[in-house]
């Protein structure tokens, strides 16, 4: 499976209005399309379910707009949709799934690092609410 960015350009026939900027941290800005938050900005190719996939990590980057409260929801809404019984098995493929996208990142050198700091940033911001999500969850 790979990971490729969908440049803004174009997207849709959007424009600059339809799209708001998140800092990466160092030195990358994300443009995040204000309401498809399905197919852009990433496209997860090469496997049997890459449309869920897509889906799902561009839901993820998409919470980067957004504070806490929105990420436990997601998390709590995700969980209650899977197949999952159990919380921290779900949570821990979560995040290895998102380590495992991070090996597969296909593009110019520029692109592999705005896409490798996104994931390492939603990462990141799900490990900030492991103990949230659990608390959520179990109540």
């Amino acid at each position: 499976m790979n990971v490729v960015w969908k440049r803004p350009d174009g997207f849709h026939g959007a424009t600059p209005a339809d799209f708001v900027v998140v800092e990466l941290g160092g030195h990358s800005r994300l443009w995040l399309h204000k309401k498809d938050h399905d197919q852009f900005p990433f496209r997860v190719s090469g496997g049997w379910e890459e449309d869920v996939a897509t889906r799902r990590l561009n839901n993820l980057v998409n919470l980067l707009k957004e504070g806490p409260t929105a990420w436990r929801d997601f998390l709590v809404h995700t969980f209650n949709h899977s197949i999952q019984d159990n919380p921290d098995p779900f949570f821990a493929e979560l995040v290895k799934w998102l380590q495992d996208l991070q090996q597969h990142l296909k593009g110019d050198k520029w692109e592999i690092e705005i896409m490798g700091q996104a994931l390492s940033t939603v990462e990141q911001k799900l490990l900030e609410q492991q103990k949230a999500f659990s608390k959520a969850v179990s109540s």
